[in-house]
């Protein structure tokens, strides 16, 4: 057996110094817990073990770290360890990290814990870490993602508990598989190389080629070199001077993670028993945890101030059926109460509201741009007004230092001097070069953000205010009206279909412009009104705040700071698309005579990939929008990001940062507890029934939503939305996959069937099929892995959800008639036109098709009206339509095309009738027939 890592004793002169220099977060760590109680049970007579234990005694008083496992400082983690009491909180603890044991970047910087310092517990979904020399998790029979119902048995190794109800709660572990630690030595060329996918995203690439042979070259010196010696001062000055810094090199920690999130406000027990290395071997618990399982005597008082806690532990999970004396290691963490986690989000939601009172936001109109083809009829961009929590305006050329900005327009001068570049691109020499300067002018146009924009806040109530040196700020938005909508933007007497006004969340570090794209496309098609904001916090103009917090998390906040500022935009945004003297009252979004081309009565939500993710919050938070539509989303961001294709280059910077493997887990981990201010990951526990919310002063109505999933999905793990589905207690499409398809013992485990029809929540897996790199079309892609790393083979199907006519049915059921469509036949869903060979085959029978018909036409007698429908068929078969008037025939002159799916009807110059109804049928290649019907109101 290996030897374990173990601190040693710091000379105390060099102690006191330090402490006295840079102060702690408290006198004596070990009093953030109970003193010994007077009645404590007896200490067995057995040997003391404190000479095993000194060694970590100099850095827990020092530097705040844990001696439970001296592998690393804040191992086990999360713990409540880490916090004091405080009675003004909502949880009666507080965070109390010391900047000391922090982990350092490479450049020796330690992360700052003042803003983890707020929170009074730790995130719903927080990762747990820890490290347990030479397990193996086989042989220890504990359950991985592949079966986290074994988490719930009575046997289970590790088991996290309710400490107040004794309720098992499922989790899976897995050793960290990511491979991304660093030796110092391989920093340059992982830096370069992370320079390199970055600038290949924005078009840099060419001006950073000749570094790598630069950097290759650098490593393999320093390896032979000085890597013995920097490894060896790594571990020297993490066993002394600097905990946690970033030269030592670690092994792959244990992590936890919660398949549903934790309740806010609870207290959890972890509990760890009988784990054995990979011959069986059984591993004996740490010095300092045996201690006190044992009940070995000590003359350390930190050791002994502990007792009272750690029994208290003890006598819960023999309670709850968990023999001590099984135990490898236990501990206890408290999650952040509600008010800690979304409070700030909701008060800033209320106030900037409450600004309003009746009215509607104050907008503009910068440009109206009209179409003669594609989904779009028209496309209106402008900018809204909205109150600024931000301590940083948002915008170079937008916000920016005002009267600078008036003065002197620099973006359209920098436009102007990115244009004459591009034209001399041509001289011979200087073409690449040019071409690099160019792209980096546009990018920083794109860009327009000054990194480290931070919430204000004006008092020591946490609430964020309204910054009084710049208590607003504009932010530009861009609608797309369907063609669907309208038939004519200059005739009077057109025919009008009022369009169903949506909200478009945007992908990673996107922009606005996206909804424009194939990604709302199917709900174009369906007569949705997409409008789109960049989402503050995680757009394009934000990667200059996000490359520097990766190299220092110290300076994290200001992503949720952000994010939580871009949500109060979503609300404005929202609240101009409901009321009647929002959008619905400018020209821009009327017919010539001035009906409004959407109506506004209700507002959906729809968004993908990020826009799923964050949208979770939007969803949650709203008073206004109701039903919602996640497109391939999940929770949380710490588990999901090295499971994610899209994270290496981004990944890279950090992991260059923090170059080992504690910390990396670790950090992941810790940022977590920030980021829940502005991800789903903090919201999703209320996202259906936020009474929470309203017990806090915030009302906030029931929501309800869609979640799409792409099975086998490289850049949002599909498992993270299972977590979600579980969290908010929805339902989900089963089956979900073909048997044999998921590498799980029980796929989709502890969640609710759906039921076809129901209102509520639902979770649905669309698959375009195992590998089949033959088809060039659809290759498919791969069961997803068992660990945490990125899905590679085959296609990426992220993208495919959103692409089925299918999916866009269901979509528009759920969201307009309050209803899950099962529109997969009973059978799992399949994308890319990927059909089973059971279904192929016929073996498993025909399903009819599934078809919509757009409704809520009104016209002019005398007039032409489009009719539109939007059929698929679950075999992949070709598909005959059929239009007939159902009633009102003397009112029709004739049908266009009766047999296409969007055609058009002639109106009689003169009917007697108001309404008259229309029925089209759809029928598949063996007579399987679906109709759907649909009116049109004369003027």
């Amino acid at each position: 057996m290996r030897t374990r890592i173990h601190r040693f004793w710091l000379p105390w002169a060099v102690i006191a110094s330090l402490a006295s220099g840079c102060g702690s977060s408290s006198e004596v760590v070990s009093g953030h817990l109970p003193a010994p109680a007077d009645d404590l049970p007896p200490l067995a007579e057995r040997p003391s073990l404190d000479a095993q234990i000194s060694p970590a005694m100099a850095q827990t008083r020092l530097a705040g770290c844990d001696f439970l496992e001296p592998a690393y400082c804040h191992f086990p983690w999360p713990n409540d360890y880490f916090t004091k009491a405080d009675a003004a909180t909502d949880t009666g603890r507080q965070i109390d990290l010391n900047v000391l044991g922090m982990p350092k970047n490479i450049a020796g910087l330690p992360i700052r814990p003042t803003e983890w310092n707020r929170n009074d517990g730790f995130s719903p979904g927080q990762l747990i870490v820890t490290y347990v020399d030479q397990l193996d998790l086989q042989a220890s029979g504990i359950g991985t993602v592949t079966d986290i119902e074994a988490s719930l048995r009575s046997d289970a190794p590790i088991v996290v508990i309710d400490a107040e109800t004794g309720e098992r709660h499922p989790i899976w572990a897995e050793i960290d598989a990511s491979h991304t630690a660093q030796t110092p030595c391989e920093t340059p060329d992982s830096l370069a190389s992370t320079l390199a996918l970055l600038a290949d995203q924005f078009g840099l690439g060419d001006g950073l080629a000749q570094l790598t042979p630069i950097t290759e070259g650098l490593e393999g010196g320093c390896s032979l070199t000085l890597g013995p010696i920097l490894a060896a001062l790594g571990s020297g000055l993490d066993a002394t001077l600097l905990p946690n810094n970033a030269l030592k090199i670690d092994p792959p920690a244990l992590l936890i993670r919660p398949a549903r999130n934790f309740s806010d406000g609870h207290r959890y027990i972890v509990a760890m028993r009988r784990l054995k290395t990979a011959d069986g071997t059984p591993i004996q618990a740490p010095p300092a945890f045996r201690v006190y399982r044992d009940r070995h005597p000590s003359d350390i008082d930190e050791v002994n101030a502990r007792r009272t806690h750690m029994e208290t532990l003890f006598t819960r999970l023999t309670r709850y059926g968990i023999d001590r004396d099984d135990l490898y290691m236990a501990w206890d963490f408290t999650v952040a109460s509600t008010r800690n986690t979304a409070g700030r989000l909701l008060s800033m939601r209320d106030t900037a509201l409450d600004q309003l009172g009746d009215a509607a936001p104050v907008f503009t109109i910068d440009t109206i741009t009209d179409f003669d083809q594609g989904e779009s009829i028209r496309r209106v961009e402008g900018r809204l007004t909205v109150p600024n929590f931000l301590t940083v305006p948002d915008g170079l050329c937008d916000n920016l230092i005002p009267p600078l900005s008036s003065a002197l327009d620099y973006c359209t001068g920098l436009d102007t001097l990115t244009g004459a570049l591009g034209s001399a691109q041509a001289i011979p020499g200087l073409g690449d070069i040019l071409k690099t300067v160019v792209s980096l002018g546009e990018l920083v146009q794109d860009m327009g953000q000054l990194p480290l924009s931070r919430l204000v806040y004006a008092s020591d109530d946490q609430t964020p205010a309204i910054n009084p040196a710049s208590p607003t700020q504009q932010f530009g938005f861009q609608c797309e009206i369907p063609r669907t909508a309208v038939g004519s933007l200059t005739d009077p007497d057109t025919w009008l279909r009022p369009a169903t006004p949506t909200l478009y969340g945007h992908g990673l570090l996107g922009s606005k412009s996206e909804v424009g794209g194939g990604s709302t496309r199917r709900l174009r098609e369906q007569n949705f009104m997409h409008c789109a904001i960049d989402w503050i916090g995680m757009s394009t103009r934000d990667v200059p705040s996000v490359i520097t917090f990766l190299l220092d998390m110290s300076l994290f906040a200001t992503l949720p700071d952000r994010a939580q500022q871009g949500m109060v935009n979503w609300h404005y945004l929202t609240r101009l698309l409901s009321h009647p003297q929002g959008f619905a009252a400018n020209p821009a979004f009327q017919t010539a005579d001035g009906r409004s081309l959407f109506d506004p009565r209700e507002v959906f939500y729809d968004g993908n990939s990020q826009g799923g993710i964050m949208g979770g919050v939007v969803m949650a938070t709203s008073t206004e929008i109701k039903r919602g539509s996640l497109g391939v989303p999940g929770a949380n961001y710490s588990t999901l990001l090295r499971r994610s294709v899209d994270f290496d280059g981004y990944g890279g910077v950090l992991y260059t940062a923090y170059p080992n493997s504690f910390d990396q887990s670790f950090v992941l981990s810790l940022i977590q507890m920030l980021w829940d201010r502005g991800e789903s990951n903090g919201y999703i526990n209320h996202l259906r029934r936020p009474q929470a919310f309203a017990a806090l002063g915030h009302p906030t109505p029931d929501h309800e939503v869609m979640l799409n999933v792409a099975f086998g999905d490289h850049q949002v793990a599909d498992l993270t939305a299972e977590v979600m589905t579980r969290s908010f207690d929805g339902t989900i499409h089963m089956p979900a996959t073909e048997p044999g398809r998921s590498s799980n013992v029980n796929p989709h485990a502890l969640m609710r069937p759906a039921q076809n029809g129901q209102s509520e929540s639902v979770t649905v897996f669309w698959d375009i099929g195992p590998l089949n790199p033959d088809n060039p079309d659809n290759p498919g892609t791969a069961t997803p892995p068992a660990f945490n790393s990125p899905p590679f083979d085959g296609r990426d199907p992220h993208s495919d959800p959103r692409a089925e006519i299918a999916g866009g049915i269901q979509r528009q059921a759920f969201l307009r008639e309050h209803r899950y469509q099962d529109v997969c036949g009973g059978r799992p869903c399949f994308a890319r036109g990927y059909v089973p060979a059971t279904i192929a085959s016929g073996q498993d029978g025909n399903r009819a098709p599934v078809i919509n018909a757009l409704q809520g036409t009104t016209a002019s007698p005398g007039s032409q009206v489009a009719l539109n429908a939007i059929a698929a068929d679950p075999e992949q078969q070709t598909l005959r339509y059929a239009w007939q008037v159902q009633d009102g025939a003397e009112c029709v002159v004739a049908i266009d095309a009766p047999d296409s799916p969007a055609t058009s009807l002639t109106l009689a110059p003169a009917c007697a009738r108001d309404t008259l109804t229309l029925r089209v049928t759809v029928t598949d290649a063996q007579g399987a027939s679906s109709s759907a019907t649909t009116n049109i109101t004369l003027r």
